[in-house]
């Protein structure tokens, strides 16, 4: 492949990407380290199961943006109410919840790499404060571009670090099985570790506005096989380093006397070191530096997507308004979530306020905060998959481009199988039966 070639197809890359950045936060960093360090390679099976039963509701959002040039905001307007709050629900734990678990656990990373002795709290403020300037100043294009360059080079080095402690695995019983007393506390952090895996299910919302920002910087819409290409690839990275940091907390830290640390900055620390442990020492400050930038990405991407949802839902609201006024509306219905965000600045705000404050009264356990984020993604991820199910076998989409039997299947599976976990949660998570 010449120079022009390889251009050419990393300028078609870019939403799957940016999944890829989202997903490598907490699920990857944290809840797949965490996997192998307390399980061996015991949730291996587990992880492999999220990821394939969650794939079909995850590439509808890329393929419906790809197909329709409208996001999936825009199907759930039209699939009525009881979709909005389903999307409001996730959005709200997305916008506060989930931002303030990101930013929790980035501020870990900083103060670690760093050797800073502020309160996490505080880099959190700061971690905030640049994300936003950075979103705001250079809003999708310098978003992607950091994104594709970090995840390529993360994705380097987790395969590297990987392929040096393969030797060192204990593949005996201890490692591959499930302690034999299965309590309810190691239900709820598979359910937790589930729910993530291989990330939020609204992540599939923030694909199908990312698909429309990318056509609207590529000043055309974004060719659905160049859109089911760069999704595929995304995933694809994305379960390989979810694998990868399995592999890594099960060599490095799944040890008798090796306890994970309940804290962000001891916790980075345990990190940073599972690297340092395989790869060598000389290459601290780099590891440091691309660890702390990815999950900086991750934090980046769910500050810029929320605010873009909130705008479509704004955009199609005035559409719809004006439409039963009997007016004209300034933009065609496909194009809604293509107009620039006019209040973005002011839901970036709102939002990192609103974590700030989350974390300042209710961040005082760093492992049951980041659980009870991840816990509430699981709860919801059926409800959205079969949402994003009826948008894309809906009459919105052209029939050249909806999925075949194949892949309609694997959706209802899917949906089935996470409504199926997601009441085992309810049961004994929420409501404790078999206490």
């Amino acid at each position: 492949m010449n120079e022009s070639s390889l251009n050419a197809l990393v300028a078609k890359l870019g939403p799957g990407i940016i999944f890829a950045a989202t997903a490598i936060g907490i699920s990857h960093l944290v809840q797949a380290t965490r996997a192998g360090a307390d399980f061996g390679l015991a949730l291996a099976g587990f992880i492999l199961l999220a990821c394939a039963i969650k794939y079909p509701a995850f590439r509808f959002g890329s393929e419906y943006a790809a197909a329709t040039g409208q996001s999936l905001v825009d199907s759930y307007f039209r699939q009525g109410r009881w979709a909005l709050l389903v999307l409001g629900l996730d959005l709200t734990i997305s916008m506060f919840v989930g931002t303030a678990a990101l930013a929790l656990v980035s501020a870990g990373l900083v103060g670690s790499a760093l050797s800073l002795s502020l309160d996490p709290k505080l880099v959190v403020m700061i971690l905030l404060a640049l994300c936003s300037a950075l979103l705001i100043g250079g809003r999708y294009r310098l978003f992607e571009q950091v994104s594709k360059g970090f995840v390529g080079l993360l994705l380097v080095l987790i395969i590297v670090a990987t392929i040096l402690v393969l030797p060192d695995i204990n593949w005996g019983e201890a490692s591959l099985t499930l302690p034999g007393e299965f309590d309810r506390a190691t239900l709820l952090f598979i359910i937790a570790l589930s729910g993530v895996m291989p990330s939020a299910m609204i992540v599939s919302v923030f694909q199908s506005l990312w698909v429309c920002a990318k056509s609207k910087d590529m000043g055309a819409r974004f060719n659905p096989t160049d859109a089911h290409f760069d999704f595929n690839l995304g995933y694809v990275v994305t379960t390989l380093l979810a694998f990868g940091f399995l592999i890594l907390g099960t060599v490095l830290m799944y040890q008798p006397d090796i306890t994970v640390v309940d804290s962000p900055n001891g916790f980075a620390a345990q990190l940073i070191s599972l690297f340092t442990s395989s790869i060598g020492g000389f290459a601290y400050p780099i590891i440091s530096l691309v660890v702390v930038v990815v999950m900086v990405s991750s934090l980046l991407a769910v500050i810029d997507a929320c605010p873009r949802v909130i705008g479509a839902l704004i955009s199609y609201r005035k559409h719809t308004g004006a439409e039963k006024a009997g007016q004209t509306p300034q933009f065609r219905f496909g194009e809604l979530v293509a107009q620039e965000n006019k209040h973005y600045a002011l839901f970036i705000f709102i939002q990192c306020i609103g974590a700030a404050i989350l974390l300042m009264l209710f961040a005082s356990s760093f492992r049951a905060f980041i659980d009870f984020a991840t816990s509430i993604a699981f709860v919801t991820s059926p409800l959205i998959a079969f949402l994003n199910h009826r948008a894309m076998f809906s009459a919105d989409v052209p029939p050249a481009h909806r999925p075949g039997k194949i892949i309609e299947s694997w959706s209802w599976l899917g949906i089935l199988s996470m409504g199926l976990f997601a009441l085992s949660y309810i049961c004994f998570g929420i409501l404790g039966l078999g206490r």
